[in-house]
């Protein structure tokens, strides 16, 4: 059997060879065999270049910004580029498995989990970024979706923790430390359930993949992203690079180290210092007096800011906010101009002596040192472009009142040693021996480059002083902290060769716009990907520092965020996430699925990723809950939730989609829909012990899902809800308030025997469509009179009542969509039901049963005992399909009667509305494809309803696209 038939699991294990090791052997590369790994990254090297002069390539969405030279040195073909990757198709040739639709079965219910991984681990932390899921939480997934040696990609993969995932889905100790058990086959077991075996509680273990790794395809807008991707994924011999770079520090302090020298005061003996606080220097606004905010606010024994301050000269009680920040005029040779900036002054030298940690003042042999490394700035090299978005001419103070004034370019945010050492260090690595060694040495020194900045605060409690910054913002603290390279690197250093996983099995890595990847249409097996997600982080001006360093930099015209200086609102938002998204479902096979990882506290950001997901064609299966672990500095604040939302959504197989373009438009093509995306839904998820209720499988959804396939196809809906309804009831069998297709019942019913509890979802109650899902649910669970209803509906609606939806009386709603038992006729039998959970009314409907004075008939109750009939009159109970059908026309003509008056009304907006009366007048519009309603009436609707509500979103959008002005 050859290396390429064995299973992945084996290959992973038993391997010698490992392509790009540092060894002079024989390197194999797609296909292909080279002398040594040099000698491939030199020949894929030189077909870039070729490549980079066809203009053409050069035009391809997102391409980076950066001159040939300095793409190519970062760049390690075939498997990383720093910019579109050529060599991509290849790759997926080399190792993917073609797509045959006639021998495909492939099948999975989406991953519907929750899932908790935190990020206290070595590779997550061996490199810092805005933001990173834990590569163990995406392991479960891409375990749970697909087989070893199956393609793996991530569009927006910043530091390609994707990747990490997928090679470590090979790795045996990896896979069961989540948990997960494997046998001497690799094949991967998860615990199912408890129970009772011969007298005893045992788990039982189903299985459910295969140990082996999986090829993953990477790509991000940012250079400084997919750097930190290659990193992760393309080294070959971490422990050897180690001792490199350690080499390189060793050199570094014989040759400089006397930058970080101090003396003893106690001993007078030279000490290596550990790191140095320097302080803003600003003047009170009484009596212009110099302060040092060090000395004025700062707290030594607390470690903390004080509030009120107090002036060393006059005594006057002063704020942060009074004081003026001290400047000074200075000849910056860099470019060639008389500038200003802030006063900053060294406070306190913390060191170690003889093992000891110990502090002191700067004294004048600390700031002669400190003048001799300013002398040195004119003899090293070292970026200086303007900051992105500063116009040629101003200050970042222009823009940044406040921490940024005099600050504009790259070398503004470096203090003077700070930028010697790090650009001395940054190109000693040019002169390590191979493309490997290098692309480290930069990964490494970027992952500490903040400490050689003023964006790292000074922490008196933390445990390091190391990359202190405040994340998601390009803050400057008052107080920096500014470590010795020893400090920062030392450690990073020693454990680089635990932390970066050794890549057996490469990635390929690309650099570009997720809108147009070099990637054939149905080659990839599963898609993860953690989008930028509105305006939460600003990505590329965050990187605008690193990449300043590498030279290539991001092209933020294709950056996919809400951003005002970048003049992109939500709508540029959506439709650039919507060209993203429909690349990702033009490449993933049919039947595949995509896991996007949502982190935004905004409805309306919600929103867009679920219309992009919908114009691209996805069907949304499944919303779960990804916990992180450790919150980051934003979700510690006011706005920001500290747990991710994961939707599961599919691309529906090729048999659906050429099938609906015969029946479109029927009720055959409605059913055929609603039968494979219940195929595609989980069948039962438990919680602790407890059943949960599956939304996705709830009738009000079902009919969501379905009218959104229709109209996102351009296809009219061909039945209204209740007609909907009724045929849902009489297709599928119902459990719980969910459907099913009748084979999956039978696995339903079982394990709900073994649950608890149902579990009903939570619901806010903010608007007339929650509020009807609130009383389905109370009056499901037990039906209620009026007066029972009214005290918790009016809890349930106190404050929470959206103020542009028109308040409606709780009788109007019950009225619209229940049915009330009115003591005459046969009780119904929601009603018997009901009924016989009382232990006491059963017996009476027993004895009346038994003495031929009542029958029950097809579960209704034929009976004139006052006592049945007084406890059941007057409640309100949930209709049976049929009826339910009935119920939902009479409330239809009621809404689009209202509807009809928001048409004709000569308001500009609409102050408050019925949000369900617009619904149904944009879904009868759609039917008489009267797209100039949708986009009249939606203009009256404020923006920000518009934007939050996905139903009305996707109408108008669609209506926009068909008259052209989308």
């Amino acid at each position: 059997m050859s290396e390429k038939e064995q299973p992945i699991f084996q290959q992973t294990l038993f391997r010698t060879k490992r392509p790009g090791s540092y060894d002079a052997g024989p390197a194999t590369c797609l296909g292909m065999t080279f002398p040594n790994d040099e000698e491939r990254r030199e020949y894929f090297l030189e077909k870039l270049r070729e490549k980079l002069q066809d203009p053409e390539f050069r035009n391809i969405e997102g391409f980076p910004i950066g001159s040939d030279e300095d793409i190519l040195a970062l760049s390690d073909p075939p498997y990383y580029t720093a910019c579109p990757n050529p060599f991509i198709e290849d790759f997926i040739r080399c190792y993917g498995k073609p797509y045959d639709p006639d021998s495909d079965n492939y099948r999975r219910e989406p991953f519907a989990a929750d899932v908790s991984e935190g990020k206290n681990d070595p590779i997550y932390n061996a490199h810092s970024y805005h933001t990173k899921v834990p590569h163990k939480a995406i392991m479960r997934y891409i375990l749970h979706y697909t087989e070893p040696g199956d393609v793996v990609f991530d569009g927006f993969c910043g530091t390609g923790m994707t990747g990490v995932a997928a090679q470590l889905c090979g790795d045996r100790a990896t896979v069961e430390s989540l948990g997960y058990q494997v046998d001497e086959e690799g094949v991967i077991y998860q615990q199912e359930k408890q129970e009772e075996i011969d007298g005893k509680t045992g788990t039982v273990w189903k299985p459910f993949s295969r140990l082996g790794a999986r090829r993953a395809v990477l790509n991000d807008l940012s250079p400084a992203a997919t750097l930190i991707a290659a990193g992760y994924n393309l080294t070959t011999d971490a422990k050897g690079f180690t001792r490199f770079a350690e080499n390189l520090l060793d050199r570094f302090n014989h040759e400089y180290g006397w930058m970080y020298e101090t003396r003893d005061p106690e001993t007078g003996d030279v000490c290596q210092i550990d790191f140095t606080v320097w302080s803003e220097v600003f003047s009170c606004p009484h009596c212009s007096g110099e302060l040092a905010f060090w000395d004025l606010a700062y707290d030594k024994s607390s470690g903390k800011v004080e509030n009120k301050l107090t002036c060393s000269h006059c005594s006057v009680e002063i704020s942060k906010r009074d004081l003026i920040r001290r400047t000074t005029t200075y000849y910056d040779r860099a470019v060639q101009a008389t500038r200003t900036r802030q006063v900053l002054r060294p406070v306190e030298i913390h060191f170690q002596h003889q093992g000891v940690k110990k502090n002191k003042k700067p004294d004048e042999q600390d700031l002669a040192i400190l003048d001799k490394v300013q002398k040195m700035i004119e003899t090293v090299d070292y970026p200086t472009e303007l900051m992105m978005f500063v116009p040629e001419g101003e200050e970042w103070g222009d823009l940044y009142r406040g921490y940024h004034e005099g600050i504009s370019r790259v070398h503004d945010f470096h203090l003077s040693r700070q930028l010697v050492a790090f650009s001395l260090l940054w190109h000693m690595g040019d002169e390590l021996p191979t493309g490997e060694l290098k692309r480290l040495w930069r990964f490494t020194l970027q992952s500490v480059l903040v400490s050689f900045t003023r964006r790292n605060r000074f922490r008196k409690k933390a445990y390091s002083q190391v990359n202190t910054n405040l994340s998601g913002t390009l803050y400057i603290g008052s107080t920096v902290s500014e470590p010795s390279p020893t400090y920062c690197l030392e450690g990073k250093i020693k454990r680089f060769g635990n932390a970066v996983p050794g890549s057996i099995h490469p990635a390929a890595i690309t650099t570009q716009s997720l809108a147009s990847m070099l990637i054939p249409e149905n080659t990839v097996d599963y898609v993860f990907i953690d989008p930028p997600f509105g305006d939460n982080l600003p990505y590329a001006e965050l990187n605008f520092l690193w990449e300043a360093w590498l030279r290539v930099f991001t092209n933020s015209s294709q950056d996919t965020v809400v951003s005002g200086k970048q003049r992109k609102d939500l709508t540029v938002y959506t439709n650039m996430m919507t060209a993203c998204l429909r690349e990702v479902y033009r490449i993933l096979k049919p039947g595949r699925w995509v896991t996007v990882e949502f982190h935004n506290s905004k409805n309306a950001v919600w929103t867009a990723i679920q219309e992009a997901l919908g114009r691209a064609g996805f069907i949304i299966a499944d919303v779960s809950i990804l916990d992180k672990g450790m919150k980051t500095k934003k979700q510690l604040h006011a706005n920001a939730v500290d747990k991710d939302l994961v939707i599961s959504a599919y691309k529906p197989n090729g048999g659906l989609e050429k099938r609906f373009q015969i029946q479109a438009g029927s009720e055959a093509g409605v059913w055929d829909f609603i039968r494979t995306h219940l195929r595609q839904l989980p069948v039962f998820i438990s919680k602790g012990g407890h059943g949960q209720v599956i939304a996705e499988r709830q009738q009000v959804l079902l009919f969501d899902r379905m009218v959104a396939f229709h109209v996102q196809r351009g296809v009219s809906v061909p039945l209204s809800a209740g007609e909907f309804y009724q045929g849902l009831s009489q297709r599928f069998p119902e459990r719980d308030g969910m459907y099913f297709l009748t084979e999956q019942v039978a696995e339903y019913e079982r394990k709900r025997m073994t649950s608890r509890e149902m579990l009903q979802l939570d619901l806010f109650v903010s608007d007339e469509a929650s509020a009807i899902q609130w009383l389905k649910q109370q009056l499901t669970r037990k039906p209620q009179t009026f007066q029972e209803l009214q005290p918790q509906f009016m809890r349930e609606t106190q404050g929470g009542w959206r103020k542009y939806e028109k308040p409606l009386e709780l009788l109007e709603m019950l009225e619209q969509n229940f049915l009330m038992y009115d003591g005459k006729g046969s009780i119904p039998p929601q009603l018997v039901s009901w009924m016989k959970q009382s232990e006491k009314l059963r017996g009476i409907i027993q004895a009346e049963i038994a003495a031929g004075r009542a029958v029950e008939d097809n579960g209704r109750l034929e009976t004139n005992n006052p006592e049945l009939l007084r406890a059941v009159k007057d409640r309100w109970y949930v209709p049976d399909p049929n009826r339910a059908g009935d119920l939902e026309k009479l409330r239809e003509r009621a809404l689009l009667k209202e509807f009809e008056e928001y048409r004709a009304s000569s308001q500009r907006r609409l102050k408050v509305f019925r949000l369900e009366a617009v619904r149904a007048g944009f879904k009868k519009a759609w039917q008489e494809k009267d797209y100039v309603t949708i986009i009249t009436v939606a203009r009256k609707i404020p923006e920000n309803v518009l934007q939050e509500d996905p139903k009305l979103l996707m109408w108008y959008d669609q209506a926009l696209t068909r008259t052209g002005e989308g």
